[in-house]
């Protein structure tokens, strides 16, 4: 719930620097406006800032991409981040199932994925190499998502399209309903690969989800396995 007097220049100061830290190339002052819906001398100015203070900095063809301090703020999050530390050592035995593994938390309508590994991918890869995805499209988001009102669900995608969900926001809280019900996520696919997710935390602050070719008959014991997981990550 947002305060009676919000910041919203620091609201929108970090819009632009989480959008720019997603951003594959760099980017410039009128596609990031348009990215965020703002107006384009707001965003010159607010990245003049962020670059003033180290953690943006403008390139030679006066496009912008994350700057030095962005690191240190990346390390500090993880050193401050109990969460990322305690987990990894249960993550990693999961790739002996020859599924890919993923760790994640929801960011407005989209999951960032602090873990996200292919069989036989080493740790040190699979740390931050998905940027945000819709949170739709995951089962991870589904999940997270199903821990929200059908009122403020409604809210967040009042007058937008939806991934997976054409049809509008009433198909949608029908799966997350089934969700709330089932106490898991399952999201398949035409190729019969699906991705299965379950919240951490008690409250739920996060999710963990296995995705491949599980086969129905196996969705039970892989729900287990993932339960399992997750109490692990709570209680250490």
């Amino acid at each position: 719930m947002l305060p009676s007097q919000p910041n919203e220049s620091l609201i929108d100061g970090l819009a632009c620097l989480q959008a720019l830290t997603v951003c594959k190339e760099p980017v410039g002052v009128r596609e990031l406006a348009r990215r965020l819906d703002l107006e384009p001398t707001r965003v010159h100015r607010l990245l003049k800032t962020l670059a003033h203070l180290g953690v943006a900095s403008q390139t030679p063809s006066r496009k912008y991409v994350t700057g030095p301090g962005m690191h240190v703020l990346a390390a500090q999050s993880i050193f401050a981040s109990g969460l990322i530390r305690k987990s990894l050592p249960f993550l990693a035995p999961l790739q002996k199932y020859g599924l890919v593994v993923a760790y994640g938390v929801l960011w407005r309508d989209q999951v960032s994925y602090f873990y996200h590994a292919e069989p036989g991918m080493g740790v040190e890869q699979a740390l931050g190499r998905i940027g945000l995805y819709p949170v739709t499209g995951s089962s991870i988001g589904m999940m997270l998502l199903s821990l929200n009102t059908d009122s403020e669900i409604r809210s967040l995608f009042k007058g937008r399209e939806i991934t997976r969900f054409p049809e509008g926001v009433e198909s949608l809280l029908k799966d997350i309903r089934e969700i709330r019900r089932k106490g898991y996520a399952l999201i398949g696919s035409a190729k019969g690969h699906a991705s299965l997710a379950v919240t951490v935390g008690n409250p739920p602050h996060s999710a963990l989800a296995f995705s491949g070719g599980m086969g129905d008959g196996n969705i039970p014991k892989y729900y287990e396995i993932l339960k399992d997981t997750a109490n692990k990550i709570e209680q250490a």
